[in-house]
């Protein structure tokens, strides 16, 4: 029996490019993205799918829409790391986006708009690399990533020769070139069945030692507050570090408090 957690974000999900529609497009196209993944997963073994609504409070899609054979965590206040841990065989991240600043990345951001870059030990990383690192403190890795084209390139050049399913490709932060919702749902099962395939190939994504974490935000008054908040040091004007003993604290104290 194989287990996957299943992340599922919105901005990268198939058809979308703007926040004004998420209300309108926002279930369908999540819950079809997570159902093309787990189709591809349970033809390659996997029997248990886990399934993080991650997209603003929780509870964009409706739980009906899900394959039956998934369960669904909802909601904002869920305990950090959202579910995930050492039971799973594999993660992977449905509709992801790029980082923040990334050209021709459909609605790019880093966890929220107030930031401006966000560094793990030096390296510039958005949602998909912390999370990558994250599952990897679990012993777990990400095989499987499902976004719009500048996603997908983003998880290889982090992760390495990580699976990934294009599902449009960005025209400018607000516009894309987008697939039909059946070929792009197509893609991701193929994605996701060659992920499953080739899982005793993929490797937790680790750091060894201390782990250094450097936010830097669009405003210094966003800063004035993390530091106060937080404890972590002012590096820069706009700028707040900490340093942790593993990448799990350190990012566990960057989503509790750094936002």
């Amino acid at each position: 029996m194989m287990k996957a957690f299943i992340l599922c974000d919105y901005e990268g999900t198939t058809g979308t490019v703007s926040w004004e529609d998420e209300d309108s497009l926002g279930p369908e196209a999540m819950a079809g993205d997570i159902n093309a993944t787990i189709e591809g997963l349970r033809q390659g073994g996997f029997t248990e799918f886990v399934v993080r609504d991650y997209h603003g409070g929780g509870r964009t899609i409706r739980p009906v829409d899900i394959d039956p054979a998934a369960t669904l965590i909802r909601g904002k206040s869920t305990p950090y790391p959202y579910g995930l841990g050492s039971e799973f065989d594999a993660m992977t991240f449905v509709g992801a986006h790029t980082m923040a600043g990334t050209q021709n990345g459909v609605m790019c951001h880093t966890m929220n708009g107030d930031i401006y870059e966000l560094k793990i030990n030096g390296k510039v990383v958005g949602e998909i690399g912390g999370f990558a690192y994250l599952t990897g403190y679990f012993g777990v890795p990400m095989i499987f990533v499902s976004g719009d084209q500048a996603a997908c390139d983003e998880a290889k050049g982090i992760i390495g020769d990580v699976e990934t399913a294009a599902t449009k490709y960005g025209l400018g932060r607000l516009c894309a070139e987008c697939l039909h919702a059946s070929v792009s749902r197509e893609r991701i099962t193929s994605g996701a069945l060659a992920a499953a395939r080739r899982l005793k190939e993929f490797k937790p994504l680790t750091i060894e030692g201390l782990v250094t974490l450097e936010v830097s935000y669009r405003s210094p008054d966003s800063a004035d507050k993390v530091q106060e908040t937080t404890g972590g040091e002012r590096i820069a004007g706009r700028t707040v570090r900490i340093v942790r003993d593993n990448v799990f604290e350190a990012l566990r104290h960057f989503e509790r408090g750094f936002m």
